[in-house]
């Protein structure tokens, strides 16, 4: 060694020394005693003479974290190096050769992920501790980053008492919603049980003390009554031929304090101080009914207390804890808790699901219980723990989730894959409806980016920012997906009551009362999906409210026949002169220009003939009317420059235009017969729809042909009124 030392210092280092290697000799052999003393002699070159804020010096708290590993959690060789080596930058050259010259690169992963560990923001833990112990879990890409975080803790605690009285309390405040938790769900009970003491020693002193003198005070006082009590149980156990062992045990001062706090009762009320219990050598098929055997033999001497008593040996706890648990009327009129089971339960409940941590510990995690199950059993067998924890993976539910830092500390618990705006959405929705970026460990970042374990997350908000659907592809958790289309939807109805009240002014202008019949005939011919599309459109510009009183005066069935068949495209001027040329050909404006890109106006239906004039709407190209159309004189008025003259210019053959025309009269049989057959075989004119409604006697029908002209039309009129029980018939348009 190069560190020049005293004779004092000397002995101290030996002393380690010789302590580590106590406890690692399950494990060293002449291949890596080598290295354990090269990793020893580096660390004490890299701490020398620095101390902990505990006044300890730093290299004896890492020789006594690497014997709490090997020695009291059972971990193994490549543990060891990593406790030693712990804090001592993995960059430099002589680190980096030991790792690679003795195959070490899992000591070098585990200290890197301590050193993120180490990193993370631990203020406002009292309110985070499940979630911070499942950010723990998933940053370690080896289990045994967990283990050597905590035995680093235990031997902090255990050299807490130099610490100033405020430290105390707050670094056994940590350690009590952490690391305490922690041990309980790794099974690591006796860990468990001395964090949970010490921190209830320095945190709390006059009650721990109290507390702790109340406890000797009752064991001294109560030996002689437990045994008395056991004496006539064990007795009849044996009379009844049962295979048993008895157990008694003392609560912990942290356990006696907490039973306290939690069900508000005083130190005399904590009945289960010293509990019993029996466990029973049994077969399988004999297990239920010994232990009711033993619950007899028990109730038959003392008077139980029925309210109390728990039989999860006919129905199981959902974790699959099994036991009887009773508490009796024991000598001196004092309550005693017993709990019986077989030896199999027992197993069960301290190694499988149900273990003791799953069965009294914080709820939550529970997606790591195998996991966290399978570490206890490796650690039992030392001489396999490293090679089995090395392949130990964690369940795939531990990567389904992500833990992230709130500036404040706060930790946000959020699905794998996560971006900014599903956690500005988990802080506030209406942060989240105002995220226009985020800063992730002070970094700028978009909205869309993703997020991962540990990071720390600030939110930018811009008073400008809504969400639009795009966002939905851009998050995640269904919390951040729910919000998102809640917005959207509440701002679609926003928009729809801004349509909905301008569909409500056009109706007043145009004096019609029945808004619902109104609102079918639109919905058919937009071919829209409902009034709130509708609506939407309205407000949207898409369509314009011009449009409604040119649409409104048509049935559904009409405008749709319209659409689909009477508004043949203008075809380009090089097909002008081709046969069969549709009636939007055929219109000149000031007796030389055609027009091109125009409708017929459905609200008047010109044909060939009428008297016409041409109409620019806004967005709907050139509109044809005809000059006695009830919306003309408003048109020519309010519009001037927007009309246009037009007349027909000659039709070529085969040109025709759709004609509706109303028919009414008395019923009588065949007659819708005797009207298509005159129509189609007599006229030789093209039915396009005809319907009839009799109605008592009566009926009323609406007929669609091609015609020519306007003569040929009124042609047609008069060979209808020739038929027996025709009574009227007119040219009918959407006006009328």
């Amino acid at each position: 060694m190069n560190l020049a030392v005293d004779s004092e210092e000397r002995n101290l280092i030996r002393q380690k020394y010789r302590k580590l290697v106590t406890e690692c000799r399950v494990f060293l052999n002449k291949e890596n005693t080598g290295t354990l003393r090269q990793a020893f002699t580096m660390m004490l070159e890299a701490h020398g003479r620095k101390l902990l804020d505990n006044r300890e010096p730093y290299f004896c708290h890492a020789v006594d974290v690497a014997c709490i590993v090997a020695g009291e959690m059972g971990l193994g060789y490549v543990s060891v190096i990593a406790s030693l080596l712990n804090d001592i930058p993995s960059a430099e050259a002589k680190v980096q050769e030991l790792y690679r010259n003795n195959k070490l690169d899992e000591a070098r992963i585990i200290n890197e992920s301590l050193k993120r560990i180490r990193e993370l923001p631990t203020e406002r833990l009292p309110g985070n501790a499940e979630n911070f112990i499942s950010l723990m879990l998933s940053l370690s890409s080896d289990v045994r980053v967990v283990l050597l975080q905590l035995a680093d803790r235990l031997q902090y605690m255990r050299t807490i008492s130099s610490l100033s009285g405020p430290l105390q309390k707050l670094v056994s405040a940590e350690t009590s919603n952490l690391y305490a938790p922690l041990a309980h769900r790794l099974g690591l009970y006796r860990i468990k049980s001395e964090l949970d003491e010490l921190s209830l020693q320095y945190s709390n002193p006059a009650i721990y003390e109290d507390i702790a003198s109340r406890i000797r005070q009752a064991e001294t006082k109560d030996r002689d009554f437990l045994n008395s009590f056991l004496e006539p149980v064990t007795a009849e156990l044996n009379r009844l031929g049962l295979d048993f062992t008895i157990k008694k045990r003392t609560k912990a001062v942290s356990s006696v304090y907490a039973k306290i706090v939690k069900q508000e009762v005083s130190f005399d009320e904590v009945y289960d101080l010293f509990a019993i219990r029996i466990i029973l050598n049994s077969t399988a098929a004999n297990e239920k009914a010994d232990c009711w055997k033993a619950y007899s033999a028990v109730t038959n001497i003392y008077t139980p207390e029925t309210k109390r008593l728990r039989d999860w040996i006919t129905i199981p706890r959902p974790n699959g804890y099994e036991s009887l648990h009773i508490t009796v009327l024991g000598p001196a009129k004092r309550w005693v808790e017993v709990q019986i089971r077989t030896l199999r339960m027992d197993e069960e409940a301290e190694l499988g699901n149900a273990a003791h941590w799953r069965y009294k510990g914080q709820r939550g995690a529970v997606e790591t219980s195998e996991w966290l199950s399978s570490i206890r059993k490796i650690l039992e067998n030392p001489l396999e723990a490293d090679a089995e924890l090395s392949k130990g993976q964690k369940p795939a539910s531990s990567s389904d989730m992500i833990y992230v830092f709130t500036p404040e500390g706060d930790l946000k618990k959020l699905k794998a894959g996560s971006t900014v705006l599903d956690f500005a959405f988990e802080v506030h929705t209406s942060i989240g409806s105002k995220c226009s970026g985020g800063k992730v460990n002070s970094k700028i970042v978009p909205i869309r980016h993703r997020l991962k374990s540990g990071d720390m997350v600030e939110i930018i908000t811009s008073k400008n920012q809504n969400p639009n659907i795009d966002w939905l592809g851009w998050v995640a958790t269904s919390r951040a997906k729910n919000k998102i289309k809640r917005y959207l939807k509440e701002a679609e109805f926003k928009q729809a009551e801004a349509g909905k009240e301008i569909f409500r002014r056009k109706l007043t202008q145009l004096k019609i009362s029945n808004p619902d019949e109104a609102i079918n005939k639109l919905v058919a011919h937009f071919k829209l999906s409902g009034p709130l599309d509708l609506y939407q459109q309205l407000a949207e510009d898409r369509i314009e409210p011009s449009q409604l009183k040119e649409i409104l005066i048509v049935s559904p069935k009409e405008t749709k026949d319209s659409d689909e068949k009477t508004e043949p495209r203008l075809p380009a001027k090089s097909e002008s002169r081709a046969p069969n040329r549709t009636s939007e050909n055929v219109i000149i404006v000031n007796e030389s220009s055609e027009i091109e890109g125009y409708k017929l106006a459905r609200c008047c239906n010109p044909v060939m003939g009428d008297e016409i004039f041409g109409f620019i709407t806004v967005g709907d190209g050139i509109k044809i009317h005809r000059t006695t159309c009830p919306n003309a004189a408003r048109m020519k008025s309010r519009y001037p420059y927007r009309t246009m003259e037009a007349q027909w210019s000659t039709p070529a053959e085969g040109t025709y235009f759709l004609a509706t025309i109303k028919i009414s009269g008395f019923d009588q049989l065949g007659i819708l017969n005797t009207i298509t057959t005159m129509i189609s075989n007599e006229l030789k004119m093209d039915v396009r729809t005809i319907s009839l409604d009799s109605k008592g006697g009566r009926f009323d029908g609406i007929i669609k042909v091609s015609i020519r002209d306007k003569k040929h039309l009124e042609f047609l009129l008069k060979k209808l009124l020739t038929i027996k029980g025709i009574i009227k018939a007119s040219r009918l348009s959407t006006s009328s």
